[in-house]
């Protein structure tokens, strides 16, 4: 990989970073879109994988004091199996499947958390679990499945901050086992590890400047910019499968 392109994606991954550590969600979209052009869109999931565990490590740590072990639980427990799950038949999937796959998971969540959030959702435990295994599976073959957690993790009782706080560690586990998934069917090799944590450093002090931001931004700006991230990165990946 050329210098130039080593030094955008590590751009990226600082301004990523940065985002996620305001929204909670969606970290994967903006590297994903970039990425895509100068890696191809079968090796994404597999750089993303460990490129965010830096950044999920990094916001759960600095935003520990606002963790909910309940919610987390509720969500881990169904979700890591189901990764495994989701890794496995992402391996299976063609180039263009692939980027329909990414769209079509990131703009179906908008509608369904306008929709959750209209009707004011009380998730249950049982719900949050159920909800805990789609994620799972999901974040095993596609980017951008936390946007569908966001009503069911705030309607558990969750605040901002505790949502944000409490998915990153969630974050950190899928990443994990996908990471593991991949590299066990031949999806991660020394080119992919080392720009994964070449770009995943470079999400650390992403990560703290959005803890910074998050703290001074209201919730209404929140939800704009989780839909704008959501609008753009869907839309690109629907492109890319069309074209």
């Amino acid at each position: 990989m050329e210098l130039i392109d080593l030094l955008l994606v590590c751009a990226v991954a600082f301004v990523t970073a940065a985002i996620t550590g305001i929204t909670g969600v969606a970290g994967g979209l903006l590297p994903a879109v970039f990425l895509t052009p100068i890696i191809g869109i079968t090796s994404v999931l597999p750089v993303l994988a460990i490129m965010l565990l830096f950044g999920s490590i990094s916001r759960a740590w600095i935003n520990r004091a606002d963790f909910h072990r309940e919610a987390f639980l509720r969500v881990a427990i169904p979700a890591i199996p189901m990764v495994v799950l989701g890794g496995i038949f992402y391996a299976q999937l063609e180039a263009k499947m692939i980027a329909l796959m990414l769209g079509s998971v990131v703009l179906i969540s908008i509608p369904i958390r306008r929709i959750a959030k209209s009707y004011k959702i009380k998730t249950s435990p049982s719900l949050l679990s159920f909800v805990g295994g789609i994620f799972g599976f999901l974040a095993g073959s596609s980017t951008g499945p936390g946007l569908l957690l966001v009503p069911f993790m705030l309607g558990y009782g969750l605040s901002k901050a505790s949502f944000v706080a409490t998915l990153a560690v969630i974050a950190a586990m899928t990443h994990i086992a996908r990471a593991l998934t991949f590299g066990s069917i031949g999806l991660i090799g020394h080119d992919i590890l080392t720009l994964g944590i070449i770009a995943g450093i470079a999400t650390i002090p992403g990560a703290m400047l959005g803890r910074l931001i998050l703290e001074r931004i209201t919730n209404r700006n929140h939800e704009i910019l989780v839909d704008l991230m959501a609008l753009g990165g869907g839309g690109n990946f629907l492109w890319i499968a069309f074209q």
